[in-house]
């Protein structure tokens, strides 16, 4: 019902979409991983009757690896960052193996059909704006804008498609926390405010910020999506640094909603919290100092 209701209707149903995993996931933990299976497969079987082979498909290769990898995980230990970069990462190499196989046997470009699905959009939305009554010089300001934003988003649409199989892993942990409880297991999860990417996963940024002053577009592609990737995670540690730094305050719930609509409503600030998350490394902004008497 979840992943149906997100294949009918996508921007409606992007939340159901997101904890699609849950249910099998919760059977893992709750009852065992046979039981789990079964899930899968049935709720696949049901998508393939109701609409298709394609939207069964498409279930399998976002919900399998969350539903029974990150259980898994879980239960042994891992930390929060460590779960998400894991499960996201073996989701993506799945994506990528579908892909290739996909290709292989059918002959299409995968990447041009992409392109040509992410300009097919932007004409949509530029027919409702059309429509709408938006002319002259400010339909001709949207077209340019939107033709850049198409350009740029046919470049990171692999990092687009990682971060949404990253927010899936962290919605589902969340659940995990939540119901944990009535599955018997103890919860070993960190609070948000704790989390921290590993420390080697910096250098991985570094080397692809270098990599983005070449003008070959086959090195600097693969490093832009490297970049907005590992951002979003260390926008993840910045967050948590500053929702530590604000528990400690005066009044943190009036402050810490004052960040979260400040973030809404200024996006680029969210650059300055993820390089937030990055110098944590380095000055572990979350240890109280001690002050020494003079």
């Amino acid at each position: 019902m979840l992943f149906a209701a997100y294949a009918v209707i996508p921007a409606a149903g992007l939340i159901s979409g997101l904890l699609a995993p849950f249910p099998a996931l919760y059977a893992t933990l709750r009852f065992s991983r046979m039981t789990a299976v079964a899930v899968t497969l049935g709720a696949a079987a049901i998508l393939a009757t109701v609409f298709g082979i394609q939207v069964a498909v498409l279930y399998l290769l976002q919900c399998v690896v969350i539903a029974h990898l990150l259980p898994e995980l879980f239960v042994r230990g891992y930390s929060v960052a460590r779960i998400m970069i894991w499960t996201t990462a073996i989701n993506l190499m799945l994506f990528v193996v579908a892909a290739l196989t996909f290709a292989a046997l059918s002959g299409v470009n995968i990447h041009s059909l992409a392109v040509t699905e992410i300009n097919g959009s932007i004409s949509q939305a530029l027919t409702i704006y059309e429509k709408a009554g938006v002319k002259g010089e400010e339909l001709e300001a949207m077209k340019k804008s939107m033709s850049m934003a198409a350009a740029l988003i046919s470049r990171i649409y692999p990092a687009l498609m990682t971060v949404m199989l990253m927010v899936m892993a962290g919605f589902n942990l969340a659940l995990i926390r939540r119901f944990a409880g009535r599955t018997g297991y103890e919860v070993k999860l960190e609070n948000f405010n704790d989390f921290r990417m590993p420390e080697q996963i910096i250098w991985l940024l570094i080397a692809a910020g270098f990599a983005l002053l070449s003008s070959n577009p086959v090195i600097n592609t693969p490093a832009l999506n490297l970049v907005v990737v590992l951002s979003v995670f260390y926008f993840l540690q910045g967050l948590a640094v500053l929702l530590t730094i604000i528990a400690r305050l005066a009044y943190p719930g009036v402050i810490r909603i004052g960040l979260y609509m400040m973030l809404l409503f200024q996006p680029y600030l969210a650059a300055l919290v993820a390089l937030f998350g990055m110098f944590d490394l380095w000055g572990d902004f979350r240890t109280p100092r001690k002050q020494e008497n003079l």
